[in-house]
């Protein structure tokens, strides 16, 4: 039987465009257009995509939105752009983390009304690393900057975990990020970084 033309359609812009309107879900495992090469980080390319495709659903009508995340990171300023727009939108968003998220995908992943794992999905919170070079002044500024950055990662992790884990402190989550701290599915759930672990997706459209 051969496939109707509308289906076909949704199919060929969920490989395309990473978002598939019949059931309001968008993958974000970076783009397959990236020019860099690193299709699954988090850059303003992967970013600006995912941003676009959210406003398209909440512009559609305000129902929940599943975001599929897979990634390994990235750039501070295009995830918290990421974050900063689902905890703005008033369509309720729901992630399914699979495989890795890792650093900033693990940020994102705070944003959700709904934090659900696969049962192999792997997560990592850091520090990260920063790179500059410049003037001596223009290096202090942005080493304030980047404090300032940390404690905003900080607090975004505890006002989750804390749901969870009342007694964990700030003190403990900044000692977490001091290095790669590597979790399970079942021990982010537990630690209060993630929800639910799931065995079944049941998406139809």
């Amino acid at each position: 039987m051969p496939i109707r033309p509308e289906v076909y359609e949704n199919i060929v812009r969920f490989h395309e465009e990473n978002i598939y309107l019949p059931t309001r879900t968008i993958y974000f495992g970076g783009s397959p257009r990236e020019l860099d090469g690193q299709c699954d980080e988090v850059t303003a390319h992967s970013a600006g995509q995912l941003i676009k495709n959210l406003h398209i659903l909440e512009c559609e009508k305000i129902a929940p939105i599943t975001i599929l995340l897979n990634t390994i990171g990235g750039f501070w300023e295009d995830g918290i752009a990421i974050y900063d727009i689902i905890t703005t939108l008033k369509s309720p968003v729901n992630i399914i983390g699979l495989g890795k998220l890792y650093s900033m995908g693990s940020v994102i992943l705070q944003a959700a009304k709904e934090r659900i794992l696969l049962p192999n999905t792997t997560l990592m919170v850091h520090d990260g690393s920063d790179g500059f070079s410049g003037d001596a002044k223009s290096y202090e500024k942005w080493a304030v900057h980047s404090k300032q950055v940390r404690e905003t990662m900080y607090q975004i992790y505890y006002e989750r975990i804390n749901k969870i884990n009342p007694l964990f402190s700030l003190k403990q989550i900044e000692e977490l990020c001091e290095h790669d701290s590597i979790f399970n599915a079942q021990e982010s759930v537990e630690l209060g970084l993630a929800d639910q672990i799931i065995e079944t997706l049941n998406h139809r459209g």
